[in-house]
């Protein structure tokens, strides 16, 4: 019974071919169930757009993404998979808003027009947990580098556990700040974030977030004690990171183990070459990681 209603849920996920002109993306490799991203018409040239897209209804039993790829056509910049607490009817697409990118827990991504590969591939014997009753969403973004309006799509290739057979479930933990304001203007500005820890973490992957004016970003973990302790630092921050995060990485023998009381610290810099200043979303100033802790989405909001 358990397997049929898994199988019921896999196929109310799947939907049907994309057929925006130009965009005919190979057939899904086997075992892998394809969820097509609406269509976002009319993209004018120079325009750089990035919106949240639901995918799939809550199911009423749990699930696990064992791995992903997918397709975008041209002007795509990435998708990023999400399990979120925030419930749309399956279509809707919008702008996302800052409640839609703080509900949300990583479960797979891929960067790029034309592009199969999966961005975050986990170790041997580790699956991404969707607890039941999230929602699938995707953060699909595209940029007109032409000189013509374009319509954008996306589809995700996903490979779904077995229920039969689980694999273990890695945590998801991210340190958001949302607090910064980037001046235009093309100079330099940093901000710094901080956050608690008040539960331990066994990391086994880490990694930084910005968007495309990010110019640096390094994370690290202050112990009590006054050591410092290296997360992930990247000093020239390229523009594909946003969706192709190199990310640190520890032997599930021995993770990177995050006390409470230990603190987080995030510093971002950027250069903002734009006409106005950005503020999260649309630019971003975080650091995230899976941990061995089996457990849906943790937040730590910086200050």
């Amino acid at each position: 019974m358990t397997r049929l209603i898994w199988i019921l849920a896999i196929t109310a996920c799947s939907t049907s071919a994309p057929n925006i002109a130009g965009f005919s993306p190979p057939a899904p490799m086997p075992g892998r169930t394809r969820m097509v991203a609406p269509t976002v018409p009319d993209i004018a040239p120079g325009a750089d757009q990035t919106y949240c897209q639901w995918l799939a209804e809550p199911s009423d039993v749990e699930r696990q993404i064992v791995n992903m790829g997918g397709y975008q056509s041209r002007g795509g910049h990435h998708l990023v998979l999400y399990a979120t607490t925030v419930h749309e009817p399956v279509g809707t697409s919008r702008i996302c808003t800052d409640n839609d990118m703080l509900a949300i827990t990583f479960v797979g991504a891929i960067g790029g027009e034309g592009t199969d590969a999966g961005t975050a591939e986990l170790p041997e014997g580790f699956a991404f947990g969707i607890p039941k009753g999230m929602s699938l969403m995707a953060n699909t973004h595209y940029f007109n580098a032409s000189d013509e309006p374009i319509d954008g799509q996306s589809v995700a290739d996903v490979e779904f556990g077995d229920p039969e057979h689980p694999l273990s479930t890695v945590g998801f933990f991210s340190v958001v700040w949302t607090g910064f304001t980037v001046p235009t203007g093309g100079s330099y500005y940093t901000s710094e974030a901080y956050c608690t820890a008040t539960k331990q973490f066994s990391f086994i992957m880490w990694g930084n977030h910005m968007h495309e004016t990010g110019s640096s970003i390094f994370s690290e973990v202050l112990r009590p004690d006054n050591s410092i302790v290296s997360m992930a630092r990247d000093d020239t921050w390229k523009p594909e990171q946003a969706f192709k995060t190199p990310l640190s990485r520890w032997d599930v023998a021995t993770p990177m183990v995050v006390n409470p009381g230990d603190r987080f610290h995030v510093s971002c810099t950027w250069r903002n070459t734009t006409a106005a200043d950005l503020v999260f979303p649309r630019e971003m100033c975080l650091a995230f990681g899976f941990t061995l802790e089996a457990m849906p989405q943790t937040t730590c909001r910086a200050n």
